[in-house]
């Protein structure tokens, strides 16, 4: 392959992991379409952290987005797709679930760089890590309801244990925008900082993370996780309503009102 091959090849790689030390940095990568997590995302991600978290040398993680926003969550056209192949919706699901448990199950602890916008899968993605440092201009969001869908990735089952079952029923139903200092309010992410300083900060807790001695981190990772897994029964159940949802006149005409809006909007400046 050419020099050139290669740079093209690099920038179309949906997941980009690079090494600092014992902390690995995986990067959603791309921000042309602001990181959604559509099937090909998702997969990549997958096959990274399972691959870090197999190749035994990695002490902590960071997972953080390219471009201006962390990750919008399902595109529109993956979300169309889903809606007309239960082959495509099932397979994407099914790598979602397979996510929650990798994510849970890592053998050393996360940190989310919130850098910009989660949105929908976004969220869950960024939640499913141990910790979250959130840019002080980013904001969390996950609007399925209102788009006739709901969180069949693990969200219902994180949201009340990290903040209350009211606070979930409020955000996870209406979908409203959860500006930085309200996630830290509610106990979704740990620390609000500048956002050019995000990622750095980040980096700085993994980096004390992969200090502390392994074992002990590991089992205490292990027995705080217990507490998802105790409420993890529910995900195939969030799974296959989803995949109910996607059946529903109700979704086809919301995704409908949303590519109208979508249409609507003038281009994003680069």
């Amino acid at each position: 392959m050419s020099s050139g091959e290669c740079s093209s090849a690099l920038a179309d790689t949906p997941v980009r992991v690079r090494r600092e030390g014992p902390v690995a940095v995986v990067v959603l990568a791309r921000p042309a379409k602001s990181n959604a997590m559509d099937g090909e995302v998702t997969r990549a991600l997958l096959h990274a952290v399972r691959s870090l978290s197999d190749g035994g040398d990695v002490r902590a993680m960071v997972l953080t987005g390219d471009g201006r926003a962390f990750s919008a969550g399902g595109d529109i056209q993956t979300i169309r797709e889903m809606g007309a192949d239960k082959g495509v919706r099932d397979a994407i699901l099914d790598v979602h679930q397979e996510l929650f448990w990798v994510m849970t199950r890592l053998p050393f602890a996360s940190v989310a760089a919130v850098n910009g916008a989660a949105v929908g899968a976004g969220v869950t993605v960024a939640l499913l890590c141990d910790l979250v440092v959130m840019a002080q201009d980013a904001f969390l969001s996950d609007p399925r309801v209102s788009l006739g869908l709901l969180d069949g990735a693990g969200g219902i089952v994180l949201w009340p244990l990290l903040t209350s079952l009211s606070a979930a029923k409020e955000h996870l139903l209406l979908g409203d925008r959860v500006p930085s200092a309200e996630a830290h309010r509610l106990g979704l992410v740990n620390r609000v900082v500048p956002t050019e300083d995000t990622v750095a900060a980040a980096l700085d807790m993994a980096h004390r993370l992969a200090t502390l001695p392994p074992h002990a981190m590991r089992e205490a990772r292990r027995l705080l996780n217990s507490h998802i897994e105790r409420a993890a029964p529910v995900l195939c159940e969030c799974a296959r309503a989803e995949s109910e949802c996607f059946e529903t006149d109700e979704h086809r005409a919301a995704l409908d009102r949303l590519s109208v809006r979508l249409a609507a909007r003038p281009p994003r400046e680069s």
